[in-house]
C-alpha cells in the first residue's frame, strides 16, 4: 500500500479525497490537521491515522517525516477563503506561506523524498481580460489569499528544482458539494437559504465562475497521484475545474428548480477584495492527466440539494 499524508484531510476537499483513497484499498492514509474534533471523517476515522497539528510546527514536522516513510504529501491544509485573509491576513500569511515553507523544508532533507501535490487556487489569477484562462496566464491576485497562494507556488517551483522534489500545483476553483463545506460559502449558502424558504443574498450579480462538483476535483486530484508515480523528475501546475462559466444571477434559478420552490434573490454591493470574471482552460489537465470534469453546474447542484435535504431536513 501507497502511504500518503493529506494535510487539511479533515476539510471539504481533503476528507472527500481521504474517503475515496481509503476506499480504493491501495492507500494507507495519515491525516495531518489542525481541529481537534474532525467531525468530517466520522465515517471513516478508525481507517485513517490522524495527527492533530499544526503545518507551522516545524519539530512536529520533521519528526513525522522522520519517523515515517511517505511515498506521497497532497498538502491542501491553509486558510481557505478569501474573505479570512482579509480578515486575518497575519494568519494567512503565517499557515500558507509559512507552513508550505515547513513542509517543504522538511521534506527536503530527506533522503528519498516523497512526490508533493500543492492545493492552489484559481484567485492567483486575480482578474484576467482573457477567458479562458489558462495556466501560464499572468498571476495577479488582488486580495490576500490568493497572495498567499501564488507565494506558496512559487516556494514549490524554489524546493523542486532545488532538492528535486517531483511535484504538481493544482488550481481549484469555486468546489461544492455536500455537508463537508464551509456552510457559509456561496453554494451551500445558496441552497440551505433555499430549502429554508429564506432569500438568497447576491453581493454584485454580474459575477461569472468556474464552479466544480467535489467529486470532480477529487478525480482530478487521484489523477495527479498517478501522474506523479509514473514520473520521477515532475514539476507540473494543472486546472481542476470544468472549464465552463456559470454567471451567478443563474444560480438561484437552478437551485429553486431543484428544491422545488421559487427563491427571493436580494443584492448588495459587491466586495473590493472578490474577483468577478473567471473560468479556466482544462485542456492541459486533459492532455496530460487524462482528467476531464464529468459534472455540469445543473447536475451538482441537484445532486447538492439532494445531499442537503437529507443531512438538514
Amino acid at each position: 500500500m501507497k502511504r500518503i499524508l493529506i494535510t487539511g484531510g479533515a476539510g471539504f476537499i481533503g476528507s472527500n479525497l481521504s474517503e475515496k483513497l481509503v476506499k480504493t484499498g491501495k492507500y494507507e492514509v495519515h491525516i495531518l490537521d489542525i481541529k481537534q474534533n474532525p467531525v468530517n471523517l466520522k465515517d471513516f476515522y478508525d481507517e485513517v491515522n490522524y495527527i492533530q497539528g499544526d503545518v507551522r510546527d516545524e519539530v512536529l514536522l520533521r519528526k513525522l517525516f522522520n519517523d515515517i516513510s511517505f511515498d506521497g504529501v497532497i498538502h491542501l491544509a491553509a486558510v481557505s477563503r478569501v474573505v479570512w485573509g482579509e480578515k486575518y491576513p497575519n494568519l494567512s500569511i503565517s499557515t500558507n506561506v509559512g507552513g508550505t515553507e515547513t513542509i517543504l523544508s522538511s521534506i527536503s532533507n530527506l533522503p528519498t523524498k516523497p512526490w508533493f501535490i500543492f492545493g492552489s487556487s484559481r484567485e492567483v489569477y486575480g482578474e484576467q481580460q482573457t477567458l479562458p484562462v489558462k495556466e501560464d496566464s499572468k498571476k495577479m491576485p488582488i486580495n490576500i489569499y490568493g497572495k498567499t497562494k501564488l507565494e506558496g507556488e512559487k516556494l514549490v517551483e524554489q524546493y523542486s528544482k532545488r532538492f528535486g522534489i517531483n511535484s504538481i500545483i493544482l488550481r481549484f476553483s469555486n468546489v461544492y458539494g455536500n455537508e463537508r463545506d464551509i456552510l457559509d460559502r456561496l453554494i451551500p449558502k445558496f441552497v440551505i437559504r433555499a430549502i429554508k424558504g429564506e432569500p438568497l443574498v447576491i453581493q454584485g450579480g454580474k459575477q461569472i465562475f468556474d464552479f466544480t462538483y467535489i467529486d470532480d476535483t477529487v478525480r482530478g486530484i487521484v489523477a495527479s497521484m498517478e501522474f506523479l508515480e509514473k514520473n520521477d523528475d515532475a514539476l507540473e501546475d494543472f486546472h481542476i475545474l470544468t472549464g465552463k462559466p456559470t454567471k451567478i444571477i443563474h444560480l438561484p434559478e437552478i437551485i429553486s428548480k431543484h428544491v422545488g420552490t421559487d427563491v427571493q434573490v436580494k443584492f448588495t454591493d459587491p466586495r473590493s477584495y472578490d474577483v468577478e470574471r473567471f473560468y479556466g482552460a482544462p485542456s492541459k489537465a486533459k492532455e496530460l492527466l487524462g482528467f476531464e470534469a464529468r459534472i455540469d453546474i445543473d447536475t451538482g447542484i441537484k445532486m447538492t440539494v439532494e445531499r442537503f435535504l437529507e443531512v438538514f431536513r
